[in-house]
């Protein structure tokens, strides 16, 4: 899966890439290489870095609410967790879109508006998970659907 990360206007430059693993054809060992993340011109809302690999899974459980609550007000909310590198740009301040397979399906999208644009999620939380050793090894990213689309 692929994900877009918005960072908001103001947001300071950092060098975009991240590390992966690729298994070297002649050797067969498995050797870290740095791969640029492709970023693309931001409109109003910012700069974006685009198609950042990643696993998006639907929040759906005990801990998160219901998506859909009528009570005073009409509430309709989506949670997801998304699971980035460690070494992925993302802050509490970002958004994120356009969540997709690595064929370009949208998996999210905005159904009751025209063209079913990608849904914007607001990030919520980061909490990075560590492997035995102490060391990070990718970040667990909590967002819920924006309420500006």
């Amino acid at each position: 899966m692929l994900v877009d990360i918005i960072k908001p206007v103001g947001a300071p430059e950092t060098p975009g890439g991240h590390y992966e693993w690729v298994q070297n054809p002649d050797s067969g060992a498995f050797e870290e290489v740095w791969i640029e993340d492709p970023t693309i011109p931001g409109d109003s809302n910012g700069r974006i870095i685009a198609a950042v690999p990643c696993v998006a899974k639907s929040a759906i459980g005990s801990s998160i609410r219901a998506a859909e609550e009528f009570g005073t007000a009409y509430l309709n909310e989506e949670w997801v967790k998304i699971t980035l590198s460690f070494r992925a740009d993302i802050t509490q301040r970002d958004k994120v879109k356009n969540i997709r397979t690595l064929r370009g399906q949208t998996i999210w999208s905005e159904e009751e508006s025209d063209g079913n644009t990608p849904t914007i999620f607001d990030v919520f939380k980061i909490a990075p998970v560590v492997d035995g050793f102490g060391m990070p090894v990718e970040k667990v990213v909590l967002v819920k659907r924006a309420e500006v689309q």
